[in-house]
């Protein structure tokens, strides 16, 4: 099967790198503070909804449903049984929105303002949420340095473009496309992958911009979505499934482009972890590839580790594998997504 792979695609993701800002005027407010952009009297509104274990009561806000919060600390507490010390169990939760229709949700990890990691938790019709994805330590998506390097590349300023009328969003677009929208006043709005860094092409996120309004109209609203869940977990304490996670199984980081054999190679017959592993023995590089929707992984992108976790009986429950982490960030997302989406390819020597 003949898989192209879009060279001047790449080209595009590396030249255009990473620049100046400042997270949405609405939920991340206080970044831009703290960046000096000199915008007064919204952090006092603005501040996230946060708690960390010791927190007895979940308190609800609009940033961030009583029922994400419930979830999103019993992840935590499970990411925190890898090895003691991890701190995930005692991290302070930020949380932020992105963006409409997308029902998703930012977790930033922080303990004592050192990072931890980061969720993003989504929810489907039913009310059911999932992990989408994760990572561990100070790399994570939506990184105001990152922004800050793309916005000056561009040669924009993002608090006169606010001043003008323009505006700036953290959008989700499954099944793991991070990426902010900057709205430009008289002008075009540009999409920016917040994994990377890099501009995104304006005529696929124009058609997804319009998909997630579609969406917006269609749902009731976030809220409605918060009681379905509540109503299946009650308790105002956390109920945390009876899970696990195994240490990280880590991998050298490299790039892609570097060598661009696997393009010509059979995709590789991956089922699980154990194949995964069996794979690595043999070629010792790999890379996932979503070919022709690769604009919305970031990729095609090294598969750098993954990571098990288990119920109290050590039974595999899911199989979260790491993509990335040499020019973008490593995030550990189900492998049933990657299976689903995209293949993957040994790296010929």
């Amino acid at each position: 099967m003949k898989r192209p792979f879009h060279k001047g695609w790449n080209v595009i993701r590396r030249i255009t790198g990473m620049v100046m800002c400042l997270l949405c005027v609405i939920t991340l407010l206080p970044l831009l503070q703290a960046e000096g952009a000199g915008i007064q009297n919204a952090s006092r509104s603005m501040q996230p909804s946060t708690f960390a274990k010791s927190t007895a009561e979940l308190h609800s806000d609009t940033l961030a449903p009583d029922a994400v919060q419930q979830f999103a600390r019993e992840q935590a507490i499970i990411l925190g049984t890898e090895h003691e010390g991890n701190h995930w169990d005692h991290a302070q939760l930020d949380f932020y929105p992105l963006g409409p229709g997308t029902r998703s949700w930012l977790v930033y990890a922080n303990v004592v303002g050192s990072p931890v990691g980061y969720m993003i938790i989504s929810a489907n019709d039913q009310g059911q949420f999932q992990l989408s994805e994760y990572g561990q330590g100070e790399q994570r998506p939506y990184n105001i340095s990152l922004l800050n390097q793309a916005l000056d590349r561009q040669q924009l300023d993002l608090k006169k473009m606010i001043n003008d009328g323009g505006g700036l969003q953290l959008r989700y677009a499954p099944p793991l496309l991070a990426y902010w929208k900057v709205e430009r006043p008289n002008d075009d709005a540009i999409y920016i992958d917040a994994t990377n860094g890099d501009t995104l092409p304006t005529s696929v996120l124009n058609a997804l911009d319009r998909d997630s309004q579609q969406d917006t109209k269609r749902m009731k609203s976030i809220r409605s979505i918060s009681v379905q869940a509540v109503v299946k977990t009650p308790d105002v304490s956390p109920k945390v499934p009876m899970l696990s996670v195994d240490s990280m199984d880590l991998q050298p980081l490299f790039d892609p482009a570097d060598n661009l054999l696997w393009i010509t190679s059979k995709a590789l017959s991956i089922s699980g972890v154990k194949t995964l592993n069996q794979q690595w023995k043999e070629h010792k590089k790999i890379v996932f590839s979503a070919d022709q929707q690769n604009v919305m992984y970031g990729g095609p992108l090294p598969v750098s580790g993954y990571q098990i976790w288990r119920d109290d009986r050590g039974t595999v429950q899911n199989q979260y594998i790491a993509i990335g982490g040499n020019t973008s960030v490593r995030r550990f997302v189900p492998l049933q997504t990657l299976l689903r989406d995209g293949n993957f390819y040994a790296v010929k020597p």
